[in-house]
């Protein structure tokens, strides 16, 4: 490791020194942000139950890495029970994670735990996966509640960058956990968790990347909104696949999706907004499915508004939960499907248009897709081939 650790200097130096001199990286291509900041990087390589730090703002002690300055950290190696814990002091600063082929597990807490940072950054390089895990794999149910509640968790906002791919795999509770703000711009995440998937108490922000959650509760949760501006959850991009035993998004406030797409199949709602605080769902773009097992979508104390995007959402529940706003053509009202049947919607010229496979009965439905208009009749079939059954059909509005 310590000609590991060596070789990760001397290309350290090289790269600060082909800054200082204005020259790039390689073929004349200027450093990338995660270039510049592994160029400075403190490097960490675990062994096991030990590490080697080559360089300031970290410390180990007893199978726990301490950051407690701000900058950029790149690991490597593996820590069999430890963790990462980040505490940059009174004075909050900013700190980079950069994540090399780690492998983290800690038993009874948080495999990286933010305790105090101004916002902590994790990054994944490309060339191999990283895998953070808390707890033991469990088949019960029930809940663990000790420690951090997260495989990755933050007293402090979160950001995850991409570009790699990261398991995070939470046996005690949920898989990322936070007081304040969950950014993920880009990346792959699979997430497996005995609870929620992903919950920033403050928000949850879905930009860029691949992502992957299974879990025993909701997909994705906020539930604090006390501050101006707080509460939601948004989707600007990306993928996201849900398998959720409860819902698939529940937020205290609004659900905004305004690109990407989503899928999501949960035993009970696949939208829901928090109907006290009168939360709306929102959808300006992107392209959502979702097979429910309870309400496709919940907006009790708002409204499902729709001036953009493509939506499939099939719920078992007979009565609708969302009053439609909508500037778009949509349908929204019964629909009914046996579970596991595929629905295919095709236009009068017999174009398909959008298909689904119902992972549960379904009573109900709301639809809008592009290049659609008021009056248009969509014909529904399940099955495919010669064994292809005519559903009838619906009217958008």
């Amino acid at each position: 490791m310590k000609k590991i650790a060596a070789l990760s200097l001397l290309l350290s130096l090289c790269l600060a020194l082909a800054g200082c001199s204005g020259e790039s990286s390689s073929a004349g291509q200027e450093l990338t942000e995660l270039e510049q900041l592994e160029a400075a990087a403190t490097v960490i390589s675990l062994e096991g139950s030990a590490a080697e730090i080559d360089g300031p703002g970290a410390a180990f002690q007893n199978g726990v890495l301490t950051v407690s300055a701000g900058g950029s950290f790149l690991i490597r190696g593996s820590l069999e029970n430890g963790r990462i814990l980040v505490d940059t002091g009174e004075t909050k600063q900013e700190v980079d994670l950069i994540l090399d082929a780690v492998s983290i597990h800690c038993e009874n807490d948080a495999a990286i735990y933010v305790e105090r940072a101004e916002k902590t950054r994790i990054y994944v390089k490309d060339a191999s996966p990283s895998a953070l895990s808390s707890g033991t794999a469990r088949t019960d149910s029930q809940l663990l509640t000790q420690g951090s509640g997260a495989a990755v968790y933050g007293e402090d906002d979160l950001d995850f960058m991409g570009p790699g791919a990261l398991t995070i795999e939470g046996n005690i509770n949920n898989g990322i956990g936070c007081k304040n703000d969950v950014d993920i711009n880009g990346g792959t995440l699979e997430i497996r968790a005995v609870n929620h998937g992903v919950k920033g108490n403050e928000s949850v922000d879905i930009k860029g990347g691949q992502v992957s959650i299974s879990c025993g509760n909701d997909g994705l949760k906020t539930d604090d909104a006390e501050k101006e501006g707080k509460g939601s959850v948004n989707i600007s991009g990306g993928s996201l696949f849900i398998s959720s035993q409860d819902q698939g998004i529940s937020s205290i406030k609004d659900i905004n999706i305004s690109g990407g797409e989503v899928n999501i199949v949960s035993q009970r709602d696949g939208l829901n907004a928090d109907k006290e605080l009168g939360g709306w769902v929102n959808l300006s773009g992107g392209r959502v499915f979702i097979s429910s097992g309870n309400d496709a979508i919940d907006a009790a104390g708002g409204m499902l508004s729709i001036s953009g995007g493509s939506l499939l959402a099939l719920g078992k529940d007979k009565d609708l939960k969302a009053t439609v706003e909508a500037s778009v053509p949509c349908y929204a009202g019964s629909l009914k499907l046996e579970a596991g049947e595929t629905l295919t919607l095709k236009d009068a010229e017999g174009k398909a248009l959008a298909e689904l496979l119902s992972a549960y009965e379904a009573k109900t439905a709301y639809i809008s897709l592009p290049d659609t208009r008021s009056g248009d009749s969509l014909e529904l079939f399940t099955g495919s081939g010669e064994e292809r059954q005519s559903k009838g059909s619906i009217t958008l509005s």
